[in-house]
């Protein structure tokens, strides 16, 4: 028996070492190990949360003008401070995507944490315009108003297609001025108000067929409402897009002028510079200044055919033959100069820049389920750096003017990828 004087202390450890396998294995079961997800799949749902949460922000932007006039101006206060908040907070989102789009390389970690940082930013915003649209449905549970609001509801349907009308004329005699290029937009928008108010006209005789019969009717009326909101702001893209003809054509003229000056700078500066190279470039960009300049102000074709001009492409291809000549001229100019020119020059790149970024927009807006992830972030960079441009245009022009060049540039991409993505 003293050879076995280990035995028990044996059992015990024993005894022990079963327990605390039990334990370790009862603690796996009740706490699985998560899969951590791929960084493509991580990227791929933050890309469709940015979709989703953008469609639903821009349906809030659409719901306070709604419940404003359904609830009143007090009651849609605080939800419009939450869409504003969450207006806000997905431009976190956006600039968090587009550097991870852009050029420079980053970590894993750097894109995982970043792509989990938009998923969260979606996810708070969708729960707080949630909860706040949960409040305006349970006030739309009493249906007493409904005949009321159903009457302001048509009303708004008969001015929808008055203005359809009144647009319509409007781009026809547009068409007889401009080429088709140039009204392309004011009628793709038309066409999309139309079919909105004609989905309007018959959801509008469903509704009252629903009140006539005593059957609830709050969210007919609301999506009805909705449906109305999205033609008449269409039918604002039509009279934007009409007007931005115009003030393309008027800043074309503008432009002109402003090309001509740095044409005769240049002109005077190529031949006073000593380097032969340097005043070679210069010679070169007053050259392609000046065929823009004819191209911009031609009426007739190679065939001696009148051609109807699109101002905002003139206006794009005359604003290119001025950075084309400001860069040739850039080496021979002082700083003094060049803050001069920029300052000059600013004033239009902004204006290219917020028609582009509001092309864009008014794209985005008519597709809303179909445009991606890609052209709302590059809408929102564009937006993002017109923002900078403006705010250095005081102590910086030359910063604001690259900022409002690369802000055209990026919402040309952005009107690109979306007109792609509609198909």
């Amino acid at each position: 028996m003293d050879d076995l004087w280990w035995l028990p202390s044996l059992i015990v450890f024993g005894g022990v070492g079963i327990i605390v396998w039990l334990l370790v294995t009862l603690l796996r079961r009740r706490n699985p190990k998560t899969p951590v997800a791929s960084i493509d799949d991580l990227h791929r749902r933050a890309g469709i949360a940015l979709v989703r949460t953008d469609d639903a922000v821009r349906e809030a932007e659409d719901e306070v003008g709604f419940a404003e006039a359904e609830f009143g101006r007090e009651a849609a206060r605080g939800y419009e401070a939450d869409v504003a908040s969450a207006r806000s907070a997905l431009g976190e989102a956006f600039r968090l995507r587009q550097s991870l789009e852009d050029e420079i390389a980053d970590t894993e970690a750097q894109r995982r944490a970043w792509n989990e940082r938009i998923i969260s930013v979606c996810e708070d915003v969708e729960r707080t315009l949630s909860a706040r649209l949960r409040g305006f449905d349970e006030r739309r549970g009493a249906e007493r108003s409904a005949p009321d609001l159903l009457d302001q509801l048509e009303r708004r349907i008969d001015r929808a297609r008055e203005r359809l009308t009144t647009t319509g004329l409007a781009i026809a005699s547009a068409a007889e001025r401009y080429s088709a290029s140039a009204v392309e937009d004011a009628r793709v928008l038309r066409r999309a108000a139309q079919d909105t108010v004609d989905q309007a006209t018959d959801d509008a005789a469903m509704t009252k067929d629903r009140i006539d019969t005593g059957r609830p009717a709050a969210a007919s009326l609301h999506a009805l409402g909705r449906e109305l909101q999205q033609a008449e702001d269409r039918l604002d893209a039509v009279e934007r897009s009409l007007a931005g003809i115009a003030a393309a054509e008027t800043e074309l003229t503008a432009a002109g002028r402003e090309l001509r000056t740095v044409i005769a700078e240049a002109e005077a500066l190529g031949a006073t510079v000593e380097r032969a190279e340097t005043a070679a470039v210069i010679a070169a960009a007053v050259e392609r200044a000046n065929r823009a300049l004819l191209e911009a102000e031609s009426t007739t074709s190679t065939d001696g055919d009148r051609v109807l001009p699109d101002p905002m492409r003139r206006l794009e291809a005359v604003r290119a033959a001025n950075i084309d000549l400001d860069a040739a001229l850039a080496t021979a100019r002082s700083a003094q100069q060049r803050l001069d020119n920029a300052r000059e020059a600013m004033r239009g790149a902004l204006f290219t820049a917020d028609s582009n970024i509001r092309v864009a927009v008014d794209v985005i807006s008519a597709h809303r389920g179909r445009v991606g992830a890609d052209a709302r972030t590059r809408l929102a960079e564009a937006q993002r750096q017109l923002a900078l441009a403006e705010a250095a245009a005081v102590d910086d022009p030359v910063e604001a003017l690259d900022a409002a060049r690369r802000a055209s540039r990026i919402a040309q991409d952005a009107d690109a990828l979306a007109r792609y993505d509609v198909g």
